[in-house]
C-alpha cells in the first residue's frame, strides 16, 4: 500500500516562525546596508576630526622664529660671557641688537646632541636603535621646554622672548635677570630672617600656583633655580625638566637634584611605588627643602650618599633649630611628610599666616654682573670652525667628547669632560652609519 504525504503541510506544521518572503528579505538587506553605510561615514568623520599627532620636528618648527644663518645670528645678538652650561647647551648673556635689550640665550649645539655613540660605546652599551631613541628624547626635551615656557606668563617666572634656529644651533631667548640665585645669596649673606623669607616664598608659591593650575610641574626646584632680581623680585627659572601632566595621570621618571627630591621620587622603583607619582606633591616637598635651607643655612637631610639620603627621608629625621618659629616649624612638618597624599597643596601654603604676612618684595643686595665680553663666543666659534673640517675619507667628522646628558647627575651638568684627540682611524670608526643618519635627519631636517 502506498501512502501519499503532503510535505508542505508537514513543514508548515513544525515551523514556528516561517521564513520571510523574498521581498521581506530584500527590505532587511537594504536596512542593514544603510545602517552600515551610516556607521562607516560616522567613523570616517570621527577619524577626520581627530587631531593628527605631529612629529617632533613639526612641533619644533611651529615654535621656532626665523631660521637664521650663523652670520645673521651673530648680527642679531652680541654674545657675552657664559652664565651656565650643560652637556649639550650653554647660556650666554647677550644683547638683542634689534631692541637693545639685555637677554639670556640658551644655545643647544646640534652636533653635541647627536654624538651619543662615544659614551654608549664606553659603557659597552652601544646599540644604534638606542642611540636614535636617546637623541629623539633629547630633542623632545627641548620641544617640551619651549612649549611650556611659551605657555607660562607670570611676573615671577622667567619671561620667554623667542626661539631661533641655525644650521648648527637651537637658541632659546629669555629675559636677563640681573641678580643672584638663592644659593649665591645664602653663601654671601647667610641664612635669611623669617620675615624676608616669607616675601620670597610668597612670590615663589604664586609662580608655582600659576604652573600647577595649568597642570605643569617644575620637577627641579632648588636654590639655584630661584633668582632674586636687582629690583627685589623672585624669578623661577629652568623648565628643562618640567612636564605637563594630564589630570589623573602620573609621572614615572626620576629627575631633579636628589636633595630636593620627594620620597615618591627617591623610592619610585620600589615595588609599592611603581605606579608613578603626582607632580604637585613632589614640587611641594621641594619647596619645603628650600624653606628649611634658606632659614637655617643647611640641608634638612644628609645627602652625602643616596642611600643615606633615602634613610634620612624615610625616618624623617629633621633637626629643627631653636630660632625657627613654631608657625614655620608647623608648616615645614606639614610639607616634609612622607605620604604625598597628606601634604598641603601650593594653594594651601599660600593661606598660611606666615606666607600671607608677606606684602613687599624682599630687598636683596645682588652681586653685579660682569660686562659683556665676546671672548667666550669668539673662542667657541673658532672651535666650531676647526671641528667642521673634513676627515681623510672626505666625510665630515662631528665627533664630540660630551657625555650623555641623560646619564649625568643634575648637579654635575655644569661640568664638561676634557677634550681628547682623535686619530684618523678613530675618526673613521665614529662616522655615522646608514641607520645613524636618522640622528642627523631628526635634528637637522628642519634647519
Amino acid at each position: 500500500m502506498v501512502f501519499g504525504i503532503n510535505v508542505n503541510a508537514i513543514t508548515a506544521a513544525w515551523r514556528v516562525d516561517p521564513l520571510p518572503r523574498r521581498d521581506e528579505l530584500n527590505a532587511i538587506k537594504a536596512k542593514l546596508s544603510a545602517a552600515t553605510t551610516t556607521t562607516s561615514m560616522a567613523a570616517r568623520k570621527k577619524v577626520a576630526a581627530a587631531p593628527t599627532k605631529r612629529s617632533i620636528n613639526e612641533r619644533l618648527r611651529a615654535l621656532m622664529g626665523d631660521v637664521l644663518t650663523e652670520a645673521q645670528l651673530e648680527e642679531k645678538f652680541t654674545f657675552g660671557h657664559v652664565l651656565g652650561s650643560g652637556a649639550t647647551s650653554k647660556v650666554y648673556a647677550a644683547v638683542d641688537n634689534t631692541t637693545g635689550e639685555r637677554v639670556a640665550v640658551k644655545v643647544f649645539d646640534k652636533a653635541s646632541m647627536i654624538e651619543v655613540r662615544r659614551s654608549m660605546a664606553a659603557d659597552g652599551d652601544y646599540v644604534q636603535e638606542k642611540a636614535v631613541d636617546r637623541v629623539r628624547r633629547r630633542l623632545l626635551k627641548i620641544v617640551s621646554e619651549l612649549e611650556l615656557c611659551k605657555s607660562l606668563s607670570h611676573p615671577n617666572i622667567i619671561k620667554f622672548l623667542g626661539a631661533y634656529e641655525t644650521t648648527h644651533r637651537i637658541c632659546i631667548v629669555h629675559e636677563l635677570v640681573e641678580g643672584s640665585d638663592l644659593l649665591e645669596h645664602l653663601l654671601k649673606h647667610g641664612k635669611m630672617p623669617e620675615d624676608k623669607a616669607a616675601r620670597v616664598f610668597y612670590q615663589l608659591l604664586s609662580a608655582l600656583e600659576h604652573c600647577h593650575a595649568r597642570h605643569i610641574y617644575h620637577r627641579d626646584l632648588k636654590l639655584e633655580n630661584v633668582l632674586l632680581t636687582s629690583d627685589c623680585q623672585v624669578k623661577l627659572i629652568d623648565f628643562g625638566l618640567s612636564e605637563y601632566v594630564a589630570p589623573g595621570k602620573t609621572l614615572k621618571t626620576i629627575c631633579g637634584t636628589p636633595l630636593y627630591c620627594s620620597p615618591e621620587v627617591l623610592f619610585l622603583h620600589s615595588s609599592s611605588r611603581n605606579k608613578g607619582f603626582h607632580g604637585a606633591p613632589a614640587d611641594v616637598w621641594s619647596v619645603g627643602v628650600l624653606i628649611f635651607a634658606l632659614l637655617t643655612g643647611c640641608a634638612p637631610f644628609d645627602d652625602s650618599t643616596l642611600s643615606r639620603l633615602r634613610h634620612d627621608v624615610q625616618r624623617n629625621s629633621i633637626a629643627y633649630p631653636d630660632h625657627i618659629s613654631n608657625e614655620v616649624k608647623g608648616m615645614l612638618k606639614a610639607i616634609l611628610i612622607f605620604d604625598a597624599h597628606l601634604r598641603p597643596t601650593i594653594s594651601d601654603l599660600l593661606q598660611y599666616c606666615w606666607i600671607r604676612s608677606a606684602a613687599e618684595p624682599v630687598k636683596v643686595v645682588s652681586p653685579r654682573r660682569m660686562p659683556l665680553s665676546p671672548n667666550s663666543w669668539v673662542k667657541e666659534a673658532r672651535c666650531r670652525t676647526f671641528s667642521a673640517c673634513l676627515s681623510d675619507d672626505g666625510t665630515e667628522d662631528t665627533s664630540s667628547t660630551s657625555a650623555s646628558y641623560d646619564e649625568l647627575p643634575e648637579d654635575l651638568k655644569h661640568t664638561e669632560p676634557a677634550e681628547e684627540p682623535q686619530s684618523p682611524t678613530e675618526q673613521k670608526q665614529t662616522h655615522l652609519s646608514c641607520l645613524e643618519r636618522e640622528l642627523e635627519d631628526l635634528v637637522f631636517a628642519h634647519a
